[in-house]
């Protein structure tokens, strides 16, 4: 799940934050996009007809307009003063509200519980839900203001706005996310070099003495010069800054499953890697990151560790029993997998994992998607993943607009943070190491 620099042909020009997706909230398809890609092929023409029926409504309204006949004085007396009774009588409820019905409420909210704690951070203007707000554009958000705990191995990371052609992402602005993303663990995975997401993220890491250790990602696709640019940037950066910040370095992602090239190519990039890395730094693992359907030989046994993007929403399965699934599937199926014809074992890393928050339309079949829903996730997977000491990064830090496909905005809701940078849910206490 990252970015890429192919824009869909029929996305909407706004997002569901409202967002003008000409500028800068540029929108380009991801690997996650892709993942879902056969199950939404209708959305494409759902949209296209609703898109015909529109006009064919707007055309017909526009031909069949007619002018306003003159009213006469009779009519407009009865049209003013049946306007005077209205504002009389919303005088009346207003006056009834704030004298009776506000007096017997102060400090209960919906729930009739007390208020403490339950902020509506958007202004005020959706219908809260307990701990979410839905706002006016039908967006579902948090309702209640949580602190954030460094309770994460790790976690997956793109810049806003760090999407080609245009990269807006800044120096500063990837200052100002990593020092929000510190608070939340030590550990941050990349995805590309492009928009000097790299070269930002590692000068952040050093200048502001960030307790930060970096996963770089280096980007494949269809084009084989994106592979050439990226791979030649990260060595460029780390000629500039050192290695001292890099605890892993993956050679693309999901670039199997969404067939981005053939295997024999992706295995000769990452033996590639590996080599001029191990020159330099023989302990630095260097891999690849895909489902786990992709995570076997010959892949694994040409790589340092097995980078598994492994999601329960993707199974179907309820979130009550999600992460019950997760361990399941991961002992019972990936494990195998990935350590066959090996001499001995390699590591397994989990390098996406998480749970979207909107719409509740989003679904796959029984994994819904909703902020109550992933607070159950979060309470039911990540202290035991903590606990068992395995190596994860949660996908993702904030919410990704750019991602939203016309049809379904699940893509762009799998964030821990809102686009405002507003947690989503209440993190336990269980500190990661």
């Amino acid at each position: 799940m990252s970015h890429s620099t192919t824009q869909h042909p029929d996305y909407d020009e706004t997002d569901d934050y409202g967002y003008d997706r000409n500028a800068p909230y540029a929108t380009n398809l991801t690997p996650q996009q892709r993942r879902q890609e056969e199950r939404r092929r209708h959305a494409d023409e759902a949209t296209a007809t609703e898109g015909t029926a529109g006009a064919t409504v707007s055309n017909g309204w526009k031909s069949g307009a007619v002018p306003m006949k003159k009213r006469s004085r009779k009519f407009k007396a009865i049209v003013l003063g049946l306007l005077a009774l209205l504002i009389i009588v919303i005088a009346a409820v207003l006056a009834w509200y704030f004298a009776v019905y506000k007096k017997n409420h102060k400090g209960k909210n919906s729930n009739g519980s007390g208020s403490s704690g339950n902020i509506n951070i958007y202004g005020g203007n959706g219908q809260a839900q307990g701990t979410t707000v839905i706002t006016p554009n039908g967006t579902v958000v948090p309702n209640v203001v949580y602190p954030l705990k460094r309770v994460f191995y790790g976690m997956a990371y793109v810049p806003l706005n760090a999407q080609l052609p245009n990269c807006y992402n800044t120096q500063q602005s990837v200052d100002d996310e990593l020092q929000l993303l510190v608070l939340t663990t030590k550990r941050v995975r990349l995805y590309g070099t492009d928009c000097n997401v790299l070269r930002y993220t590692i000068d952040a890491v050093q200048r502001l003495k960030l307790d930060l250790q970096v996963v770089v990602g280096i980007w494949i696709d269809s084009n084989a010069t994106t592979y050439t640019r990226q791979s030649t940037e990260f060595f460029a950066v780390m000629d500039t800054y050192g290695w001292s910040n890099v605890i892993g370095v993956s050679v693309g992602n999901e670039v199997i499953f969404d067939n981005y090239q053939p295997i024999d190519v992706l295995l000769a990039h990452v033996a590639e890697i590996r080599t001029k890395v191990h020159a330099i730094h023989p302990e630095i693992p260097v891999f690849t990151s895909d489902l786990e359907s992709a995570n076997k030989p010959p892949l694994t046994n040409s790589e340092d560790l097995a980078g598994v993007n492994l999601h329960p929403f993707f199974s179907g399965v309820p979130v009550e029993t999600a992460a019950s699934w997760f361990w399941q599937y991961l002992n019972s199926t990936v494990a195998p997998a990935v350590n066959q014809g090996n001499a001995s074992p390699i590591d397994i890393w989990i390098t996406e994992v998480g749970w979207p928050t909107f719409p509740l339309n989003g679904n796959t079949n029984a994994s819904i998607p909703s902020i109550p829903n992933l607070q159950t996730f979060i309470d039911t997977w990540l202290c035991d993943a903590n606990a068992k000491q395995i190596p994860y990064y949660y996908f993702e830090f904030f919410d990704a607009p750019w991602k939203i496909w016309p049809g379904s905005a699940v893509e762009g809701f799998w964030g821990l943070l809102t686009i405002d940078k507003k947690l989503k849910v209440k993190l336990p206490d269980c500190l990661a190491s």
